[in-house]
């Protein structure tokens, strides 16, 4: 190989490098805001006047973010086009905004109506979620011009705004169990953990400058642009079995094998109604694809979190904090890994899915058996519940990212808007659904560890 080409691909190499940081910064500014507070939420309820229902203010708030995508789709849908990147750079500023305000005033609370609510902390987690809820409809189909392989780091991206804020919260140590007294749960406050809330918003602020500064190399940088298609073959393998090369090899064949065995006539009979089958199973198989990522997110961003606390405490506060930390860090391993082994036999995506089930089935029927679930004393007990959410966390990351890559190499570039769509509204409705089960139903009973 000549000197000439050795470089050449040393500059592709590199610039897919540099390309897959930029997307994985891009990706990580999705739901790092709404992770973060959550994480946070030890300290925050000590604080803010809402005390242990502020969890409750925050997912009405969440939930209500999703009007923004529910405008955004009706425009679209209308053939009224907005301009992209120009809502992005609007949504991300948004946030640093949100998120630099709580850096000085987390702790601070407005009187309304003669009661005194934590008014910027909801704001905040408002414009925050609002960059959530915007990210399967607009950040995602983003990179429909993008080669399939940087939808992996987009989706890496996503997991570590999970893996970043709990990495802080640790180092903090907003995750130490806390004190109990005869009558109640003592709370965390600024003496019990490392440094304040002002210097955690701070990191995460700064992640949201970074992933600006990200995008912004995105759009308008000529480097990204002459390169964000291109694939350093040495970069992965893959073994990819396409349907849509599937579908056209049995067209292939068909007419192949027909016209050697029947007449003409005949022959083009068959074989139309051969296509016909072939092209009912391809639409067949898509819609199917679509239902199964929309379970995925309706069980994985929305209802099984809500639940996760029911199922883990009765196990204790270490299998609880475990099953969080866990489950956030094999996310974007379980995403990385796609760039080696990247499934598309839909067989393979059904044994995956039973996988889901059967674990989703255990964790859900522990937290219906709550405060007292079998093996609750017992270090299987214990080894099961974290592996159950372990297991839960890493097979749905990766089988997201499976179909996401699948449809979007199967369609249109423009499916991507529509898998988002299909991807929020099983979010929302999870999200709901559990807020109702939990909130109006005795269905849930919360473990209460001082009386334990």
């Amino acid at each position: 190989m000549k000197g000439s080409e050795i470089c050449t691909m040393r500059g592709v190499k590199c610039g897919c490098a540099v390309i897959h940081l930029l997307v994985i910064l891009f990706g990580a500014s999705t739901w790092i805001g709404v992770n973060g507070i959550f994480v946070e939420l030890p300290l925050l309820v000590n604080i803010a006047p809402e005390g242990w229902n502020l969890p409750t203010y925050i997912v009405i708030v969440v939930q209500s973010a999703n009007v923004g995508p529910a405008i955004y789709t009706f425009l679209h849908k209308n053939k009224r086009e907005l301009n992209e990147s120009l809502c992005i750079l609007c949504l991300l500023c948004l946030q640093i905004l949100a998120m630099g305000l709580l850096i000085f005033f987390y702790d601070k609370t407005t009187v309304i109506g003669g009661e005194k609510h934590s008014l910027i902390l909801l704001v905040s987690v408002f414009f925050n979620a609002l960059v959530g809820c915007f990210s399967s409809v607009l950040f995602m189909p983003y990179l429909r011009d993008f080669d399939d392989i940087y939808i992996i780091s987009y989706f890496i991206g996503e997991g570590l705004s999970g893996v970043l804020p709990s990495i802080m919260a640790l180092i903090q140590g907003v995750g130490e169990p806390l004190e109990c007294n005869t009558t109640e749960i003592i709370s965390l406050n600024a003496s019990h953990v490392k440094f304040s809330g002002q210097y955690y918003f701070l990191f995460l602020t700064f992640v949201l400058v970074l992933s600006l500064i990200a995008f912004i190399i995105l759009r308008y940088s000529s480097f990204v642009q002459s390169r964000k298609n291109l694939r350093d073959p040495n970069f992965l393998t893959q073994t990819k079995v396409q349907l849509v090369d599937y579908k056209r090899h049995n067209e292939l064949d068909v007419s192949v094998n027909i016209d050697h065995i029947l007449p003409k006539k005949e022959s083009e009979e068959v074989n139309c109604s051969s296509l016909k089958k072939t092209n009912n199973l391809y639409v067949l198989r898509k819609i199917y694809l679509y239902i199964l990522i929309g379970i995925c997110c309706f069980f994985n961003n929305g209802f099984l979190p809500s639940i996760q606390s029911y199922s883990c405490l009765p196990y204790g506060h270490l299998a609880y904090l475990l099953s969080i930390t866990c489950a956030q860090f094999v996310n974007p391993i379980a995403c990385f890994l796609t760039f080696w082994i990247m499934v598309s036999n839909v067989k393979i995506i059904n044994c995956l899915s039973l996988i889901c089930l059967i674990t989703g089935c255990y964790v859900i029927c522990i937290a219906l058996l709550s405060p007292a679930p079998p093996l609750q004393k017992s270090t299987l007990g214990i080894g099961l519940i974290i592996f159950s959410w372990i297991i839960l966390s890493a097979v749905i990351s990766y089988l997201k990212l499976v179909i996401v890559s699948l449809l979007k190499h199967i369609s249109s570039s423009k499916a991507l808007f529509d898998i988002g769509i299909v991807m929020q509204a099983g979010s929302a409705s999870g999200a709901i659904i559990s807020f109702v089960l939990i909130n109006f139903t005795n269905f849930f009973k919360m473990y209460d560890s001082c009386s334990a």
